[in-house]
């Protein structure tokens, strides 16, 4: 066939034509299939996700919000976007739903890298063979990354109780915060204890806490932010001398 086509032979010629023509209509119809069934069914390899929420709970188990919000999601080596994400805290488990069904499917958490839903940012930590990250395997929101990193490991625990008018319960929230510091994470669950991974710039940091007049209690994850945000401005400003 190679000696007939260098031949000039219009039979070959036609038949390439022919080739080249199917192989553009099945590329065609591919990208047409894939579209019609939405990028996000390359997704569905995972389990059902049933909901287990009982009817006298109050809020829901979700991040942010208990309906659907479109994000994004590295996935088995492959980003998908636009995909419809629920990010489920108490079992730290990233759900999809089906566009058609009303089904949900949870994703297999070893094959996410990372996610983005509602703005955050989420990454995947797991121990290290040296056991240097010293974190509970899971999702950690990346609230911020620069020479030092400020995450969040977002949780919600249910608590129930009985009453005089039956059972009650709720979702509570029990967030952890860490901050990464010279490759080592450490947990700060207050004021000191920002300071104390911070030791190097105490002094300005404190004296910028107060001008910001930095609320550690009422509004811990903006106050920390702020503190670590700063804490790498004043590095890059001003080196220490070694």
């Amino acid at each position: 066939m190679l000696y007939v086509i260098a031949a000039g032979s219009a039979f070959a010629q036609g038949a390439a034509a022919d080739t080249a023509f199917l192989q553009s209509s099945k590329a065609q119809a591919v990208a047409a299939y894939k579209k019609a069934l939405g990028a996000q069914t390359q997704l569905y390899n995972g389990t059902e996700y049933v909901d287990y929420k009982l009817p006298y709970f109050e809020g829901h188990q979700f991040f942010a919000s208990n309906a659907a919000e479109n994000g994004h999601v590295f996935y088995d080596g492959t980003w998908y976007t636009d995909v419809p994400i629920l990010y489920d805290l108490v079992r730290d488990e990233v759900i999809i739903p089906y566009s058609t069904t009303g089904l949900k499917m949870k994703l297999i958490g070893s094959k996410i890298d990372t996610f983005q839903v509602h703005d955050h940012l989420y990454v995947r930590l797991q121990p290290d063979s040296a056991g240097a990250t010293a974190l509970q395997p899971g999702f950690y929101d990346l609230l911020y990354s620069g020479d030092t990193q400020f995450l969040m490991k977002r949780i919600k625990q249910m608590e129930d109780r009985a009453t005089q008018d039956g059972m009650e319960g709720e979702f509570r929230n029990v967030d952890k915060y860490f901050i990464k510091k010279d490759g080592v994470y450490h947990q700060v669950g207050s004021k000191r204890a920002v300071y104390r991974v911070l030791e190097d710039r105490k002094k300005e940091l404190k004296k910028f806490a107060s001008s910001q007049q930095l609320k550690f209690r009422k509004e811990k994850e903006a106050a920390i932010l702020a503190i670590v945000t700063y804490y790498d401005s004043l590095a890059a400003a001003q080196p220490q001398d070694k």
